[in-house]
């Protein structure tokens, strides 16, 4: 079996073409704050590809440094109250730079909920971007029309049909995802450091989302014949590509797969922000 590979750079331009159209009708361009620690390398490379992006189809968007934990509070507070500001998002610092339980908790409740459009907090009125991306792959995967998984509308027989494991379900991005599948009534299992029977679960499992960051952490072998497997680890990547891909019926690559399409879909919430706003 040969996988499909997804094309999530091609997927990302659709919709930066439908997002850079809207923008013109809009009567004032929106405006994207990006919160970073540029002490962070990863969070300034991140924070780079997003200002070209967003600049690249209309949105203002401006980088603001951050550094220890109370500074950054009042800073997201105050930026909150701007009326000019459509979103803002805070760029997870990695490594030695981190904002880990409490901090981070802090950080994201900061952001105004109408302007969440990373979907951050657990009560944002947007999809996270990353599980906007995943599903953006799945509809592919599925052969879905474009926009119905994301918009939540419409019986998903095609959803409902496949047994899910979310690898990393503990995770940011994973225990987003697996809330958001299960309110869409799929079958799903959410698989962490201490589930026993990983194997198990991925080798029966109709579709693998894996969010961990842990390189080849998945192999062919733990995947079953014609699944669908969507890697969402970084840098690397959190599955074999060579080994899933010669079983798995669509696969998504690290580079090109789900991290362009992130960038485009929280674009995406950002013009769905000022369309509700102006």
């Amino acid at each position: 079996m040969s996988a499909r590979i997804f094309n999530g750079k091609l997927a990302a331009e659709e919709i930066l073409d439908n997002v850079a159209k809207r923008i013109k009708k809009l009567k004032k361009a929106p405006k994207l704050l990006s919160f970073y620690n540029p002490k962070d390398s990863a969070s300034t490379i991140y924070t780079r590809i997003k200002k070209q992006k967003a600049e690249g189809v209309g949105i203002e968007f401006q980088g603001i440094e951050i550094g220890w934990i109370d500074e950054a509070v009042q800073k997201l507070v105050e930026a909150g109250k701007e009326r000019d500001v459509t979103g803002i998002l805070v760029q997870h610092p990695t490594g030695e730079f981190a904002f880990e339980g409490d901090d981070w908790a802090r950080l994201v409740n900061a952001i105004n909920l109408e302007k969440d459009v990373d979907g951050l907090r657990e009560d944002s009125p947007f999809v996270p971007a990353t599980v906007k991306a995943i599903l953006v792959a799945l509809e592919q995967a599925l052969r879905l029309p474009f926009g119905k998984l994301r918009i939540a509308q419409g019986e998903q027989q095609e959803l409902l049909n496949c047994k899910i494991a979310v690898v990393g379900a503990t995770g940011m991005v994973g225990s987003r995802l697996v809330q958001f599948l299960k309110g869409k009534g799929a079958r799903v299992k959410g698989i962490d450091e201490i589930t026993q029977d990983m194997w198990f679960q991925t080798k029966n499992s109709d579709v693998v989302i894996s969010a961990v960051g842990k390189h080849n952490l998945i192999h062919g072998d733990m995947i079953k014949n014609g699944a669908v497997v969507i890697d969402v680890g970084s840098p690397g990547g959190d599955v074999n590509f060579e080994s899933a891909s010669a079983v798995a019926s669509f696969i998504t690559p690290v580079p090109g797969g789900i991290g362009p399409l992130t960038v485009a879909c929280l674009l995406e919430n950002t013009v769905l922000a000022a369309e509700k706003n102006f």
